[in-house]
């Protein structure tokens, strides 16, 4: 069920908060950032009155079921969501927003497997006429496909820009030379050419479109807002937040930025000041007490936490006090008996509470295994995917992948399947020691982790994960099944 949401301690800053200007709330894992994007966009609705533009307030987030979710939360808030107050992701909304504009996108967004089809046939050819670059055009299909992205996140136009801009992260053995870059630039402008002759675009492609739409509107585009809030705002690119940064109004400058550094489950970081937002001092506020995990799921989550390099930008977790159970490690001796630990923990859950449970799974496929499992054994499940469409308030297990659990809470969390070929996951390495991909997918599991408020099961059969090597076995409790 969902539970009722209160301002508590520090998160009652954010009714204090100007309401013109940037703004940045970084907030730990656990310390209510959802609750806060929430009270902040219903906050602004009641507090900005003008008689020539009434309030227009938009809640974005990155997925479809962190939308719904919110949604959620703002019809308990309000009782209605039609006073002004958008609740959507950026791509649902970007799409709406194009074809309101006269963009026809009906049927010319490219599926991933479609755009890979098309890497596959690119990247042969270059391999023919280039042989002296052999090694750069013999990675994996998604090294380029991640390469593409970051171009078109990073908003850069020319091959000057690239070999210009820093990329880093790329493993410690075998970097992207400037150029690696050259050859690079031709398999984007390649794949560019190919969606063009097709009338094709991607998602990446969305907030590149939205920018063209406001740069040819010039002083005649009217911004549909006067305040916009971005949760988990560390997981959008530099184009998707330069377009929100045009689409709020003149008169307010009303954008506020909610986000955790040490949560970045995606490939596209950048900093605020690239965008022309000014967040320092007073403009950034920090939420680090943890009121969501006891103290020993918070710990263990924390120990993983540590062996990321890259940790400048984290905000400092106060641990709750509260107690609990450690997190359990789950070895089983097969995937038969992994299956059979998690149905019978979770009916035993169900037996004696309506607590809320999630199972987890890095891979769509694995979440369908599980779900099909689970409904043969009589245990309705309900599955987050990218409809965005769920009844947060049904008693129903709720599956979904890793990543699609983003800013939701559980009471009893379940990750599944963390052997060592699926996390890291295997299609996400550009080479053996690409250090970018192994650090995301430790903060994919440290975000899933901190989703847990009473207990938490990590299970594996096979080779554990290297992460699960990672936590402090001092603060798990290990289960052989």
């Amino acid at each position: 069920m969902l539970k009722p949401i209160n301002l508590v301690g520090e998160q009652k800053k954010v009714l204090t908060l100007n309401h013109e200007g940037p703004i940045q709330i970084k907030g730990a894992a656990g310390s209510g950032k959802t609750t806060v994007a929430v009270y902040r966009a219903c906050h602004l609705m009641d507090t900005y009155q003008d008689l020539f533009e009434p309030g227009k307030v938009a809640i974005f987030t990155f997925n479809k079921s962190l939308a719904g979710y919110l949604d959620d939360l703002t019809m308990r808030m309000d009782g209605s969501s039609s006073r002004g107050l958008t609740v959507i992701n950026f791509h649902s909304w970007a799409y709406r927003f194009l074809e309101r504009h006269g963009v026809t996108m009906r049927d010319r967004v490219l599926v991933s497997w479609k755009a890979k089809k098309i890497i596959e046939q690119i990247v042969p050819k270059l391999k023919t006429s280039k042989p002296d670059f052999a090694r750069i055009l013999s990675k994996s299909t998604d090294f380029y496909m991640d390469e593409i992205a970051w171009l078109k996140g990073k908003v850069i136009l020319t091959l000057d820009e690239y070999l210009a801009t820093a990329r880093s992260g790329r493993g410690t053995s075998d970097r992207v030379t400037a150029k690696d870059k050259e050859v690079l630039w031709d398999v984007f402008i390649q794949y560019k050419k190919e969606l063009t002759s097709s009338n094709k675009c991607d998602f990446d492609d969305f907030a590149l479109m939205c920018l063209d739409v406001i740069k040819k509107q010039g002083s005649s585009f009217h911004p549909p807002f006067t305040h916009v809030v971005i949760d988990e705002a560390q997981d959008l690119s530099k184009a998707q937040v330069s377009v929100l940064s045009q689409i709020v109004s003149s008169a307010t400058s009303s954008i506020t930025i909610i986000a955790d550094a040490a949560q970045r489950i995606y490939k596209s970081g950048f900093v605020w000041k690239e965008v022309g937002l000014n967040v320092t001092g007073a403009r950034t506020i920090e939420f680090k007490k943890n009121y969501r995990n006891t103290e020993a799921i918070a710990r263990a989550a924390l120990s993983l936490l540590a062996h990321d390099s890259d940790s400048e930008d984290f905000t400092q977790v106060e641990v709750n006090q509260r107690e609990g159970d450690k997190p359990k490690i789950i070895t089983a001796a097969s995937q038969q008996n992994e299956y059979a630990y998690v149905v019978e923990a979770v009916k035993a859950i169900q037996a004696k509470s309506n607590d809320t449970i999630c199972i987890l799974h890095r891979t769509n496929q694995g979440v369908n295994n599980w779900s099909g499992l689970l409904e043969s054994q009589g245990v309705s499940t309900s599955v987050i995917n990218g409809s965005g469409k769920i009844d947060f308030s049904g008693n129903s297990v709720k599956l979904a992948t890793m990543q699609s659990v983003k800013g939701l809470e559980f009471d009893h969390m379940f990750i599944c399947s963390l052997y060592d070929a699926n996390l890291p996951i295997a299609a996400g390495f550009s080479d053996e020691d690409d250090d970018l991909h192994i650090t995301t997918e430790r903060r994919l599991l440290y975000t899933c982790m901190t989703r847990a408020t009473q207990t938490l099961t990590l299970s594996y059969c096979g080779t554990a994960s290297r992460y699960l090597k990672e936590i402090d076995k001092e603060l798990v409790e290990k289960v052989s099944a």
